[in-house]
């Protein structure tokens, strides 16, 4: 790797850490805590309802720094391309990921990044291609989703690469999705499928030992990230039940309708409710532009990146081109309690900087006055 990789890595590859940490979000800790220990909870469905997941390789940092024989066994069979996650033991809202390289050149990147690894818990697991990627929440109502072709990050960071996503729902009887594509359904179907818990003895495990709550009976409640390979083989890479109590019953029935409604210049998906009127500070290029506005103004952007996350904290809301409901960056609104809209694709072109508009998240519609 050259030595400008790893800042453009996280820029674009950030993880949600990345984003609550400096955002210092009220009930952080809660979703970082689970965010940390995803892959025993992962282990833990996979064993008792049998939910198809990346096996993950977990060492204590001293471990690695010793060379110790656990890890060299593992080190000698690995084969191919790894991720790897380093969360750290004494703070656990400080995770740092590379991925796409081999176990050698992960360790190496890794020292370069946080110098001794004694202090972190060191999370291997194979790097698998995404031909498709999905992140949805189960609440009381019904479910929520976000798929796309190609890499997960389109999802959570906004960053469209591929294809622009779709957004469906299933209120447990029917399913809906916009735009209305039958292969886009398909795989969402495939892979809501897994997290249906038909067996009363798995449901009650389940209840016991990890203090989950199921939906219309049999839907285990929660957030699910999901990715399919080449080879139509499905791979659940993180449930968080905190996360998924951000999504109300009353979120998932504002957003089921708002798959229906049409009209309005400017309008997008209810990532965070309430309704603010405000001064709009554009910023295109966060590379570039100056990166400042004043407190109550309201931040347009094409997709918001952790540089702007010290903006969230002093906006009064949000409106984005690009990005989900279930995106990181929706999750810091949610969190700050601002008023968030995304997927307009035309707020940057119909907003001027410095404007005024009206920010309505109880109907996903933006004018300007």
């Amino acid at each position: 790797m050259t030595s400008h990789e790893p800042q453009e890595y996280f820029r674009r590859h950030s993880a949600l850490s990345d984003w609550l940490r400096p955002a210092g979000a009220e009930g952080r800790n809660a979703i970082l805590a689970e965010d940390s220990t995803r892959s025993t909870r992962l282990e833990k469905l996979s064993k008792l309802i049998g939910l198809p997941i990346l096996g993950t390789a977990k060492f204590d940092g001293t471990e690695v720094e010793k060379s110790e024989s656990r890890f060299e066994s593992f080190q000698r069979q690995a084969r191919g391309p790894y991720a790897v996650r380093a969360i750290q033991r004494t703070d656990e809202s400080r995770v740092f990921r590379n991925r796409n390289l081999p176990i050698d050149q992960l360790l190496t990147w890794l020292h370069g990044t946080v110098g001794d690894l004694s202090p972190y818990v060191l999370e291997f697991s194979p790097h698998v291609p995404n031909e498709w990627a999905a992140i949805f929440v189960v609440t009381e109502r019904g479910i929520v989703g976000e798929i796309a072709r190609g890499s997960l990050r389109q999802l959570t960071q906004g960053d469209h690469i591929d294809s622009a996503p779709a957004n469906f729902t299933f209120d447990f009887h029917d399913w809906r999705a916009v735009p209305d594509d039958e292969q886009y359904l398909r795989i969402a179907q495939a892979m809501v499928k897994y997290v249906r818990v038909d067996d009363p003895t798995a449901r009650q495990a389940l209840e016991k030992e990890m203090g989950t709550s199921f939906a219309h009976d049999s839907y285990l409640m929660g957030y699910y990230e999901a990715i399919m390979g080449p080879s139509g083989e499905i791979r659940f890479i993180d449930f968080n039940i905190a996360l998924g109590l951000q999504v109300d019953e009353q979120h998932w029935a504002l957003l089921r309708r708002q798959q229906k409604e049409a009209g309005g210049d400017i309008r997008g998906l209810t990532a965070s409710r309430g309704r603010i009127r405000g001064i709009a500070r554009v910023i295109l290029h966060p590379e570039t532009d100056p990166l400042d506005i004043s407190r109550g103004e309201i931040l347009v952007c094409i997709e918001p990146s952790p540089e702007m996350i010290p903006l969230l904290v002093r906006a009064g809301g949000l409106v984005a081109d690009r990005g989900g409901v279930l995106s990181h960056s929706a999750i810091v609104c949610r969190e700050l309690g601002i008023p968030c809209i995304v997927g307009t694709h035309n707020a940057t072109e119909a907003i001027r900087d410095g404007s005024v508009i009206d920010l309505d998240g109880d109907t996903g519609i933006v004018r300007v006055l």
